[in-house]
């Protein structure tokens, strides 16, 4: 899949959380979906940080406070080690920086969470989306994250639903979205990539993705 597509789908997925706060769960909190331009405008490909880039994305997410919500998806996008060794047999495997991942931050558990279906740790993405945290409570509410000290780190788990090719990531980061922003658990495997692909499809036609 490629940017245009899994961007079209998160945005089903916001059109979804929506619904469900406004007609069967009142009172739910939201979750918010940013494009992967917000990660590579936080960090630089030389490693730097920098909050100035995306200090005003925030006034897009409902409420216009992301510490009101519940979680918020970073799609992130890699050049995985494993797809260069992959490509040395497989001269289709695809190369050029196209791995997709997800970094979420479940806000209301005080955990940031990295989730790769190549099993990457994600640690740059942890620590400046931690940073990120801290810079934007100091610019909007005016004080230092209370609680800093309790949030969790978290690498991508041995038990994240993990890919046998070289070109599913894409639909797994959707997966991995799909899933998550209704709380439900990472069921899906590599024999689900059809219906996965073929769910992704039916959202972006209906308009909305699909319960």
């Amino acid at each position: 899949l490629n940017d245009e597509v899994i961007h079209y789908f998160l945005l089903m997925l916001a059109r979804r959380d929506a619904e469900l706060a406004a007609k069967q769960q009142p009172g739910r909190k939201r979750c918010h979906f940013f494009k992967s331009f917000f990660i590579t405008k936080l960090l630089d490909e030389a490693g730097g940080y920098n909050y100035k880039n995306v200090k005003r994305w925030s006034r897009k997410v409902p409420g216009k406070d992301i510490f009101a919500l519940d979680k918020i998806f970073f799609p992130v996008n890699v050049i995985h080690p494993d797809l260069l060794l992959a490509r040395e047999s497989d001269p289709t495997v695809n190369v050029s920086g196209m791995h997709w991942t997800v970094a979420v931050i479940h806000m209301s558990e005080k955990r940031i969470q990295f989730y790769d279906s190549m099993s990457g740790s994600g640690n740059r993405y942890l620590e400046g989306l931690m940073q990120y945290l801290k810079d934007e409570h100091m610019a909007k509410k005016g004080c230092p994250l209370p609680d800093a000290d309790e949030w969790e780190l978290v690498e991508s788990t041995p038990d994240t639903p993990q890919q046998r090719n070289g070109y599913d990531c894409g639909v797994f980061t959707c997966m991995f979205c799909d899933f998550l922003s209704t709380d439900c658990p990472l069921t899906f495997s590599q024999e689900h990539i059809t219906q996965c692909r073929e769910r992704i499809a039916l959202s972006i036609m209906k308009g909305v993705a699909i319960e």
